[in-house]
């Protein structure tokens, strides 16, 4: 819901080419991710029984690469057209991804015994920081 907000607030589009180029590039990183899928994924953080742990691609670098997109092409989005009401929707989307990737790491937890040990050698959300 917070996307959408996001979207209907304001430009989507950023009318500086340099920032418009790194927001394609954070869409081609979620889309390399979903490709790595093979565009199977949920919108909702649950496993589905064929799921498999995967570590290659985009996942060498951050464990929620797909997230790491939605963050920052969400950011440029943010800034591009800033206000207090998208800042606040925005911080609701941040929280709501959290809670999402902490859930869902539980879950991999229980399903894939080498995910802690993938955990331990990769970040979060954005690599090398968190």
């Amino acid at each position: 819901m917070a996307i959408i907000v996001l979207i209907f607030t304001g430009s989507i589009f950023p009318s500086d080419i340099a920032v418009l180029t790194i927001m394609f590039l954070f869409l081609l990183f979620g889309l390399w991710a979903m490709f790595v899928h093979r565009f199977r994924f949920n919108a909702l953080p649950e496993l589905r029984d064929d799921s498999s742990l995967k570590t290659s691609g985009p996942y060498r670098l951050v464990r929620h690469p797909m997230y790491t997109s939605l963050i920052f092409i969400t950011l440029i989005w943010l800034i591009n057209e800033f206000s207090i009401f998208r800042l606040a929707i925005w911080i609701i989307l941040l929280i709501t991804i959290h809670l999402k990737s902490e859930y869902e790491e539980k879950l991999l937890i229980k399903k894939f015994p080498e995910y802690p040990q993938y955990k331990v050698r990769t970040k979060k959300i954005i690599p090398f920081i968190y």
